[in-house]
């Protein structure tokens, strides 16, 4: 038997006796002690004390196999021990493959991926240890919400009976959706739409549902984390998936938080979270690797902060400075211009879903000094807006991923600034003159301030806790 058959036996034979697979420890260990690795090379390999992996993780891996397999097995003799189950059952790899159904709908490819490695050991013991219902994985567009859900799926779906992936990019009816997904999950048994179907196969099967672009059903210009006309249900089936007992997990990307995660998420003990994603610096430095830019590392550097270190904007970004710049990123950087005409389009998507007072706040943020605290942003605005509404529009644009938190103050994304002075300014003030709101400075002072202060802050992201007095 080959190291994979010897561990999905492993783990057919545990989940039988307790209802769950190896930890990720316990399958590291097996499949070390397949390559005939001694405890001593394991716990150097993984960081761990020889003593923690000998008699913690080992004795109990082996224990847990004794009790699985109805016979005593230890470091030596596991494999014949695992060769005599297979026999005894006629389990192989391909019947183990057929029985764990997979559908990955439009997942992407993520052989090159790079970095996330602290964020993905979260979501994974969020899901294999803790075993959460819901999890929601946030952030602004091109973060790389979607690469990073489909790298954990790939880590994690050994630990699941079905795996089905489905995006909500054009924004399916739920009856629609869960067709989909009752039919697959129930192996083509169930051909009942229901919410109370869904839940079913859930309870009778460990299942990991992703639903990929979850921002695309909720309301745009309205506070964040509402549903559009006839999406409610969505609500429903979130809040349902959260509190109904059964040992399945529902990851959701979006760019906005749903009131469901928001509203569960709050208990200590919940079963239900979410992982804001900001910029990833070695995923932004592979995009600039693989397009050959030249230049300094430094400079590099210097172009992945000033874009917030967002892999998708840096690939809009590296592609100009070949066509334009002939890959010299010196060159571009002199230029000192960060909008560009395709980089704004992909902001426009988040922008454009704000509502008036939150465009406001984000003029405000994108013309302030730094950090600035909720009693320094209510007196910048102009008292016909109440501190009520200037705070529930702060906590809005949290949800919708957009600006930073840290204690009772807040920073715009660095990325942001610059689209909203260059592009948005005029539209802007044509807001606030509506809303009798007062601006403390003119369009063309406003961008000279903002272009500046752009400047000192495009190491916002490198150590964000720096700006905080």
């Amino acid at each position: 038997m080959n190291t994979e058959e010897i561990l999905n036996i492993a783990n057919k034979a545990v989940s039988k006796l307790i209802g769950r697979y190896l930890t990720d420890l316990q399958s590291d260990l097996l499949k070390a002690s397949c390559e005939n690795q001694t405890y001593e090379e394991f716990a150097e390999t993984h960081g761990y004390c020889i003593d923690y992996i000998k008699k913690d993780i080992g004795s109990k891996l082996w224990h847990l196999l004794s009790e699985a397999l109805g016979e005593k097995v230890t470091k030596k003799n596991f494999k014949q021990a695992l060769e005599r189950r297979k026999q005894t059952l006629g389990i192989n790899i391909l019947e183990y493959r057929q029985e764990s159904r997979r559908d990955w709908g439009v997942a992407p490819d993520v052989s090159a991926f790079y970095g996330r490695e602290q964020e993905l050991t979260t979501l994974k013991g969020w899901i294999v240890e803790d075993k959460c219902r819901a999890i929601a994985l946030l952030g602004m567009a091109g973060i790389g919400k979607t690469s990073v859900a489909a790298k954990l799926v790939e880590q994690i779906e050994d630990k699941f009976d079905y795996v089905i992936w489905r995006s909500l990019r054009n924004a399916p009816p739920l009856k629609n959706l869960l067709s989909e997904l009752v039919r697959f999950l129930s192996n083509e048994q169930e051909t009942k739409a229901e919410i109370q179907d869904l839940l079913r196969c859930l309870r009778s099967s460990r299942c990991l549902v992703i639903l990929d672009n979850v921002e695309t059903i909720l309301q745009p210009g309205d506070f964040a984390g509402k549903y559009r006309s006839g999406y409610s249900e969505y609500g429903e089936l979130l809040r349902l998936v959260e509190v109904t007992r059964h040992q399945s997990c529902l990851i959701l990307t979006s760019r906005e938080k749903p009131f469901e995660i928001a509203s569960c998420e709050a208990t200590k003990s919940s079963l239900v979270r979410s992982l804001q994603l900001n910029g990833s610096p070695e995923a932004s430095q592979a995009v600039v690797k693989w397009q050959g830019l030249l230049g300094s590392e430094s400079q590099k550097q210097q172009l992945c902060w000033r874009y917030g270190n967002n892999p998708q904007i840096l690939k809009i970004i590296t592609t100009l400075i070949k066509d334009l710049f002939e890959s010299n990123v010196e060159d571009f950087l002199k230029q000192d211009v960060v909008a560009f005409y395709s980089v704004n389009l992909l902001l426009d998507q988040q922008f454009e879903r704000l509502s008036e007072i939150e465009q406001i706040i984000m003029y405000y943020l994108a013309n302030s000094d730094g950090w600035i605290s909720n009693k320094e942003l209510v007196e910048k605005i102009n008292k016909s807006l109440s501190q009520t509404r200037i705070l529930e529009a702060l906590q809005s644009l949290c949800w919708r991923s957009l600006i930073e938190k840290r204690g009772s103050k807040y920073i715009i994304q660095s990325v942001m600034i610059e689209y909203i002075t260059e592009s948005l300014i005029e539209q802007i003030e044509t807001k606030v003159r509506n809303t009798d709101i007062s601006l403390d400075c003119n369009n063309e002072c406003l961008k000279d301030t903002v272009r500046n202060e752009n400047r000192e802050t495009e190491y916002r992201q490198l150590s964000p806790l720096k700006a905080i007095n």
